[in-house]
């Protein structure tokens, strides 16, 4: 494996066992920021958003719902739930890269 290659791995580790601390940060202060519903973000803006209403149902396939698996609330587990989380949208993101490689015959060439 090269220097690079490895570099990148590193780096994707890191960030993927450092990803409960966006959780943990807020445990006791609401949601993290950005992760607002539809009527939390009605309350901060002041209005409707029907688009936003329209949309916010579009997708509930989730693989882990809400970072998590369920039943694991405490900040112990719902800590694991963010790592595996983590490790399976690392997963799914390169198995679509291998798959787009594969199917237009594209690659690095080195």
């Amino acid at each position: 494996m090269d220097r690079l290659t490895k570099a990148l791995l590193t780096a994707v580790a890191v960030m993927v066992v450092l990803s409960p601390l966006g959780i943990l940060l807020v445990w006791n202060y609401g949601d993290a920021w950005g992760e607002w519903d539809v009527s939390t973000i009605e309350h901060m803006v002041g209005q409707k958003l029907p688009g936003m209403e329209k949309l916010s149902n579009v997708w509930n396939h989730a693989v882990l719902p809400d970072y998590n698996v369920p039943g694991w609330e405490d900040k112990l587990h719902a800590s694991a739930g963010y790592i595996l989380s983590a490790i399976v949208g690392v997963a799914l993101v390169i198995g679509f890269y291998y798959v787009v490689v594969k199917l237009t015959g594209g690659g690095v060439k080195g």
